[in-house]
């Protein structure tokens, strides 16, 4: 009984929230207070070789890829690592303490050169979502230096 009840709060609450003010019909009618439906603007795009459903937000706020937020936090932890700690001297010394190839150190430590703005839109989630942490890695040997190039290649600027 208490869950029916939050839902029928829940109900006044987002009818109060609406433009519409219920009709006289539906609030006579309790078999309709039980069913809640919602609409939102949502759509499927492939991404690579999955299929991702895109759901629009009303306050256009949209969440963070995580895959993309740890490569790039790697990416600068590395980076700072390298610099701070004297005992690293080297990439091949940070990618065998790290067990990981001095290839795959060498392409992450290009990611902390990106432009502010192309790293704070991926942190806010408003990446393209063709842009995944596998895409981001497999272009990150043709990052240009020029924040305005990273921008068209990422697709964050049209070209």
């Amino acid at each position: 009984m208490p869950q029916r009840c939050l839902c029928r709060n829940l109900v006044e609450l987002l009818h109060a929230q609406s433009m519409d003010p219920p009709s006289p019909a539906r609030a006579t009618d309790r078999k309709s207070d039980d069913i809640l439906t919602l609409t939102v603007k949502a759509r499927l795009q492939r991404v690579g070789r999955e299929m991702r459903l895109l759901v629009e937000n009303a306050d256009g706020q949209t969440l963070a890829d995580p895959g993309l937020l740890r490569v790039i936090a790697r990416a600068h932890d590395f980076q700072e690592r390298l610099t701070q700690d004297p005992n690293l001297t080297t990439v091949p010394t940070l990618a065998n303490q790290e067990r990981l190839s001095v290839g795959y150190m060498s392409r992450l430590l290009r990611l902390p050169t990106l432009a502010p703005d192309i790293i704070t839109a991926i942190i806010n989630g408003k990446n393209s979502p063709q842009l995944t942490a596998k895409k981001l890695m497999r272009l990150t040997v043709h990052i240009p230096i020029d924040w305005a190039e990273q921008r068209m290649l990422l697709g964050f600027q049209e070209r």
